[in-house]
């Protein structure tokens, strides 16, 4: 397998990993949580919303892409769990 390749895989892994995590929300209700976590990072961060390399592609370095994925996976576990802790069961 490629470098190129190898990289892609790790780089489209957080956001599968992200996507998991939401899955069992209907797909409007997953766009709002990312558009949520993306909010909360860019306040966070102090950042603008072209800092995000998800928005933003070929901007970026390789390394912020990865840190700020990983930063977006957390603050979606984070979300996550916190609904969970929220819910009531029946």
């Amino acid at each position: 397998m490629g470098k190129k390749k190898v990289i892609k895989q790790v780089k489209d892994e957080e956001h599968g990993k992200l996507i998991m995590l939401l899955g069992e929300k209907a797909p409007e209700e997953r766009q709002r949580l990312l558009r949520n976590i993306d909010n909360i990072l860019c306040s966070m961060l102090d950042l603008d919303q072209d800092d995000l390399p998800w928005l933003n592609p070929n901007k970026h370095e390789e390394k912020w892409e990865k840190i700020m994925k990983n930063l977006r996976l957390v603050i979606g576990k984070l979300e996550y769990e916190s609904e969970q802790k929220n819910r009531t069961i029946h």
